[in-house]
């Protein structure tokens, strides 16, 4: 799961173009290279080419073809993001709403459209969705969905659940690349130097005298990231109205103060794991660090998180199909003792990512 940039009601959300290939339905050929391309984005989202390049002893312009390749693809998309932890009054939660028969589909689409919601999925038997959203104090007391979705003539009922804590392990890195994870030394090589902010799963808590915040004026700056990770400093400047020199200057004081990470959407299906199911899982508050350790370092969840309710963990499995879904819980789930019960609900279709809204498997444009 991910935050988008900025809360606001659907009426006012603005969608930056992306042109994606109408044959990217269909699976992209993905090899070995390409997973380790994307496990290094992962790892590293803003990683320079070169430096990725040199990990996989590859050409610099091999990296960026294949990454271009990918992205046009609707398969990969680096993000910037505002981190909730630095928003007084700035909470996340899961929710799951079942809905009324035959109207899951346009309630999802209503939800992806909105800027503080992400992860919309509609889950098997197309009556239960489940989604993240930014919840802001004072400002969703009156106009936020956890005000707006139970009084919604679709809605039949609402469950919703904080999240209190992540836990980040190499479960949320190593699914991508399969067999063909990068090294202990290659890890080493890549993450050599890298700032904490860009890093995915690094610790986002300001160092000591960072106390730098999002403004009202960095919204064309953090639109510009959510669109495109990786944009250069030229292209924000344009965007911006700013100098290069002022961007570089004001995207450092944000990173460093951890106001702003970087994270990527990957599309799953196109690369094969077909079998994605939201894991509800009830634990003792005692074995909730534990357990939730154990998890994050599992290759088949890309996100785990303590919250609140009677299922005191949730996460995402992302399995190639039902037998390897069913290989899962029933080894290495089933062999966590403390786990006392475990709901599995299967994803039917996924609406939206972190940013990005989905058609067909393929990212298309981030909301924004």
């Amino acid at each position: 799961m991910g935050f988008p940039p900025r809360v606001s009601s659907a009426r006012n959300t603005r969608k930056i173009p992306h042109v994606v290939a109408r044959n990217a339905v269909e699976s992209p050929a993905i090899d070995r290279l390409d997973r380790q391309i994307l496990q290094g984005l992962r790892l590293a989202p803003r990683v320079p080419f070169a430096r990725l390049a040199a990990v996989l002893a590859v050409s610099e312009q091999t990296v960026a073809r294949r990454y271009q390749r990918m992205r046009t693809a609707g398969l990969l998309r680096v993000f910037g993001q505002v981190n909730p932890e630095r928003l007084p009054g700035t909470t996340y939660w899961a929710l799951r709403i079942y809905c009324r028969p035959g109207t899951a589909a346009t309630t999802a689409q209503a939800l992806a459209r909105r800027t503080d919601t992400s992860w919309v999925t509609i889950g098997a038997g197309g009556v239960e969705l489940s989604c993240a959203v930014r919840v802001t104090q004072d400002r969703d007391d009156r106009e936020g969905l956890l005000h707006h979705l139970p009084r919604a003539t679709n809605v039949l009922s609402l469950s919703a659940h904080q999240v209190l804590h992540r836990f980040v392990g190499r479960g949320e890195t190593d699914w991508i690349a399969g067999d063909d994870q990068l090294g202990a030394d290659q890890r080493e090589l890549l993450l050599d130097g890298v700032e904490p902010g860009v890093r995915a799963g690094a610790d986002r808590r300001p160092g000591p005298g960072n106390d730098a915040q999002v403004e009202p004026g960095d919204r064309a700056l953090l639109a510009a990231l959510a669109a495109d990770g990786r944009a250069g400093y030229a292209a924000l400047a344009t965007v911006t109205g700013w100098t290069q020199r002022k961007v570089a200057l004001r995207l450092a004081a944000l990173i460093a103060a951890g106001a702003v990470y970087f994270d990527t959407e990957v599309a799953a299906t196109l690369m094969g794991f077909r079998a994605t199911a939201n894991l509800w899982l009830t634990v003792a508050p005692a074995d909730l660090a534990v357990v939730g350790a154990r998890l994050a370092d599992h290759r088949q969840l890309a996100w785990a998180a303590a919250v609140t309710g009677v299922a005191t963990i949730t996460a995402t499995a992302l399995c190639r199909d039902a037998e390897e879904l069913y290989r899962y819980l029933t080894t290495e789930v089933a062999a966590i003792p403390e786990i006392r019960t475990c709901e599995t609900v299967p994803v039917q279709n996924r609406v939206k990512h972190a940013v990005s809204l989905v058609d067909r498997g393929v990212l298309g444009g981030p909301v924004v």
